[in-house]
């Protein structure tokens, strides 16, 4: 083999290596966000069940389970305030 291309080859696996290791790291977030929004699924899910009794109702959809996801409890508080203010 020429070794312009073994050195063509080792650099491109070296280049590869490093994007997937920088896109692991992005991808670990990614996860770990879509378990939060998942649980942040089922509680407002939960929420609507109990409510229910008090007429206490909140929107279930994908852009609250996310915004609860993310945020956590401050986004819960944000969600309500935005119920009642507007």
């Amino acid at each position: 083999m020429d070794l312009n291309l073994m050195l063509g080859i080792t650099v491109a696996f070296v280049i590869v290596f490093f994007v997937f290791r920088l896109l692991a790291g992005k991808l670990k977030h990614l996860g770990t966000v879509a378990l939060r929004s998942l649980v942040a699924f089922f509680g407002i899910w939960a929420v609507n069940i109990a409510g229910g009794f008090f007429g206490f109702h909140m929107g279930l959809n994908l852009i609250t389970a996310f915004t609860i996801g993310i945020l956590g409890i401050p986004g819960a508080i944000l969600l309500l305030a935005l119920k009642y203010l507007t």
